[in-house]
């Protein structure tokens, strides 16, 4: 098992300023795959919002790692992983910066960072703070390399560039490690042991490392144990550290490191040391500061296969072009949006010309359906009078009829009277023209004549005679 604490406490140097906060940041993050990444970070104290460009920075770096980390890879993978992710520690307090239109030097802040595995260390610094580790066989070290510049309190930051990055794997097999700020840090690796055999105030880190001296064997161990450093780092352990001060620990439980001599771990004579220090200074002679190196504005990026180099302007090209896309596409979404209320206008306005043509022909319509039934009125009355007429001459030409008829019938009751008269006389014609002709030798006028002449006139037989 990986146990692990981390404390962050503010220094009494930003107690004392109202608006003082704790510019170091930390954390921690345990992966299923085995591996434990801790990362600490310290805001300068001369930048303004360094305390945001820490917590960017450890942020920034634990998501990278978490999404590109893989198991059972090759030392470089790691070690390029650690690269690229600083890289993206490094634009992504940039870019915070250059989005809130503040100089970045104010989000200027240190790195350090570890990946481990309970057995491998893969690191990567950045700053004047550092890692301690453990091995097995008892030895303590400092797994990286200081850089500090030439004035007190001087350091190069995580934005001065990779030319002061560094990173590697620890050489041996480690059973526990701390990474510190430089308020801790400079306390275990003091600077008057630079120049001596033992670097290490192994009496002070052993306290935080060791399990022959802790108990830390279990979850609930570890966050006792927190408890216990965050109350000493926090109150009168470290009276004479202003600055801000964070440890991050990370220990094996399944190793168990050797115990050295007694003298190992003996309390450094800081009376002696102070006394060579001032020799020193009387002679005129400086202690070299631990590797100076000069900032530079050419950022050297080392992912799996070969280096890259992205000169500083490049990438301050990309951010304006990427700036100038962001607000070409705000200008696209302004100029939709007034196209859209363009288009909202005109169909309202279409609307309402739609009512209105609609009003007028229904007041048309309206007026029409008047009209008409005046009309039908009119036609209405005409053809009651045209029917009244009509029914007028129905009448006359009915009387007229009723007269023709009468008529008729008159005549035809003449007719059948005279047709009697005649009837009633032809016997009496037939017997004198009978006896005419028997005495007067007259014509005689044969009796079948007579008979076809009534029926010419009749139309009906005249038998009887």
């Amino acid at each position: 098992m990986i146990g692990y604490f981390k404390i962050s406490a503010i220094g009494t140097a930003h107690l004392e300023n109202p608006d003082g906060v704790c510019q170091d940041y930390s954390d921690v993050l345990k992966l299923d795959n085995g591996y434990t990444i801790a990362v600490i970070a310290d805001g300068l104290g001369s930048a303004s919002k360094s305390d945001i460009g820490a917590k960017v920075a450890v942020n920034s770096f634990l998501a990278y790692i978490n999404l590109h980390i893989k198991t059972k890879k090759s030392d470089k993978f790691y070690i390029d992983l650690i690269s690229q992710a600083y890289q993206e520690a490094y634009n992504n307090v940039m870019n915070t910066a250059e989005d809130m239109k503040i100089d970045f030097s104010e989000y200027n802040t240190t790195l350090t960072a570890a990946i481990y595995n309970g057995k491998n260390l893969y690191y990567g610094q950045c700053g004047d703070g550092g890692i301690i580790v453990l091995t097995p066989s008892g030895n303590y070290d400092c797994a990286t390399e200081v850089k500090k510049g030439e004035a007190f309190n001087e350091t190069y930051p995580l934005l001065g560039g990779p030319d002061n990055w560094s990173f590697g794997k620890y050489p041996d097999e480690v059973c526990a490690l701390t990474l510190m700020t430089d308020g801790i840090f400079d306390i275990v690796c003091h600077p008057l042991l630079a120049n001596e055999a033992q670097k290490i105030n192994i009496p002070f880190i052993r306290r935080f490392m060791d399990r022959n001296i802790l108990r830390a064997n279990n979850k609930t161990d570890f966050e006792n144990l927190q408890k216990s450093i965050s109350k000493f780092v926090s109150g009168n352990g470290l009276p004479n550290v202003t600055d801000d001060k964070t440890i991050v620990g990370l220990i094996n439980t399944d190793i168990l490191a050797d115990l050295k001599d007694e003298e190992y771990y003996k309390e450094p004579d800081w009376d002696k040391l102070n006394e060579n220090m001032k020799r020193k200074l009387r002679e005129g002679r400086r202690p070299t500061p631990i590797d100076i190196k000069k900032p530079t504005n050419i950022i050297k990026v080392t992912p799996t296969g070969e280096s890259v180099v992205i000169n500083d302007e490049s990438r301050k090209l990309k951010k304006r072009l990427q700036n100038s896309y962001r607000i070409n596409r705000q200008l696209r979404k302004i100029v939709l949006i007034q196209l859209i209320v363009i288009l909202v206008l005109i169909i309202i306005c279409s609307i309402c010309i739609v009512f209105l043509n609609k009003g007028n022909v229904q007041d048309t319509s309206k007026k029409s359906m008047e009209s008409s039934s005046i009309s039908k009125d009119s036609a209405y009355n005409g053809k009651h009078t045209q029917e009244s007429a009509i029914a007028d001459d129905d009448t006359s030409d009915h009387a007229d009829d009723s007269t023709q008829s009468d008529s008729m019938a008159s005549n035809s009751e003449n007719d059948k009277a005279k047709d009697k008269a005649i009837k009633d006389a032809l016997p009496r014609m037939k017997q004198a023209l009978q006896e005419v002709g028997t005495s007067t030798h007259f014509t005689y006028i044969n009796s079948e004549a007579v008979d076809e002449h009534y029926s010419n006139i009749t139309g009906g037989s005249s038998s009887g005679f």
